[in-house]
């Protein structure tokens, strides 16, 4: 009897000896669990303000109002959201919202930077950003965007290979073009037009 009385009380003066560290972890466990509660209440406000915002820009455009569209399609970029940054981009590319090419340049980047991208968008992304410059950028700043892509498996690796052999065809690098033209017949990829290939690679070699 003595003995668990003993015991109890051990515990009792354990308990209270250790109380503020109690009290601390206890209290740093609820900070953790408001935090995680409070960020994903915000995140999902701000994804529907983002989402109105959305709406608001195309409805401007179709007012022709293209200066308020961009301004709103511009913040929706920077908040670097995995949707509806991108949409906003390619809307801005396909309205021609935005005049100045290292703005756009700007935009891609700004989006490329964002870590909460799936890997296939992020290698989208790459190749629309390379189609976007390859008439004014230089060949590196294209095969370093592109380069990742094409030794990968990615589901873009064919568009990024027919891509680069239609860029080097166009400024007439015909030995570099017709490498990646036999990249895409030797590997027969789904949803490539490979007489269309082929007919590019005989003429390469009849030049």
């Amino acid at each position: 009897m003595n003995v668990q009385l003993t015991e109890k009380k051990s515990f009792s003066d354990y308990v209270k000896s250790n109380l503020k560290t109690v009290i601390g972890i206890a209290a740093f466990l609820l900070l953790i669990i408001v935090f995680f509660v409070s960020s994903n209440y915000l995140a999902k406000k701000n994804r529907i303000k983002l989402s109105e915002d959305f709406v608001k820009a195309k409805i401007l455009i179709e007012n022709k109002k293209d200066l308020e569209a961009l301004e709103l399609l511009r913040g929706i970029i920077g908040e670097k959201d995995s949707f509806y940054s991108p949409l906003s981009l390619f809307i801005i590319i396909d309205k021609n919202l935005e005049k100045n090419e290292n703005n756009i340049k700007d935009y891609f980047n700004q989006i490329l930077s964002a870590n909460n991208l799936e890997k296939e968008d992020l290698n989208l992304l790459k190749l629309k950003k390379a189609i976007y410059i390859s008439e004014s950028s230089e060949e590196k700043e294209i095969l370093d965007l592109l380069n990742p892509i094409v030794d990968s498996n990615s589901v873009w690796k064919p568009e990024t290979i027919k891509f680069l052999g239609d860029y080097y065809f166009s400024v007439d690098q015909l030995q570099k073009a017709k490498k990646y033209y036999l990249m895409l017949v030797s590997e027969d990829f789904p949803n490539i037009d490979i007489n269309k290939i082929n007919k590019k690679i005989q003429i390469i070699e009849n030049e």
